[in-house]
């Protein structure tokens, strides 16, 4: 399953707000401070979704220097309390959405990005039943298929 599951349809027309969407996914996947390849993939599909077009490694690697530099001198969880209200409400859910697979598809759950997810629902002030049936969402969604082998 890709990113492109966990977002509405078409790219993001404000710049500033997928801009501000790509930054919280990004701490997601800096928050354990290991970038799996299944994160990479997933971070270039959500890029390329929200941009509207396919994003080139030059693209990427701006984006995880600027997230990062933005980052100096605070934590994931502290900069995802200064980033995720600036998000409009049509797209808080779907940031979460986003969040929860991008720390979820690894499959190597992570207390620093547990922190990071309960610090993102809260920035975002989403209401508590519907952020625990998104999370159920997700869960299942990227949930192996029955009878299918472990990762290795």
């Amino acid at each position: 399953m890709t990113m492109n599951a966990f977002l509405p349809g078409g790219a993001i027309t404000s710049t500033e707000h997928a801009d501000t969407l790509l930054e919280l996914a990004f701490l997601v996947t800096a928050a354990d401070g290991k970038l799996a390849e299944e994160e990479a993939t997933a971070f270039r599909d959500l890029v390329t979704r929200v941009r509207g077009k396919t994003a080139s490694d030059d693209e990427i690697g701006a984006l995880y220097t600027r997230f990062t530099n933005a980052l100096e001198g605070s934590t994931c969880v502290e900069r995802v309390k200064v980033v995720a209200p600036n998000l409009p409400a049509d797209l808080k859910e779907p940031a979460f959405r986003v969040a929860l697979a991008l720390a979820l598809i690894d499959r190597d759950a992570s207390p620093h990005e547990d922190d990071l997810i309960d610090a993102l629902f809260h920035a975002l002030g989403l209401d508590a039943t519907r952020a625990e049936e998104v999370a159920k969402e997700v869960r299942v969604a990227l949930s192996p298929p029955p009878n299918s082998a472990p990762p290795s």
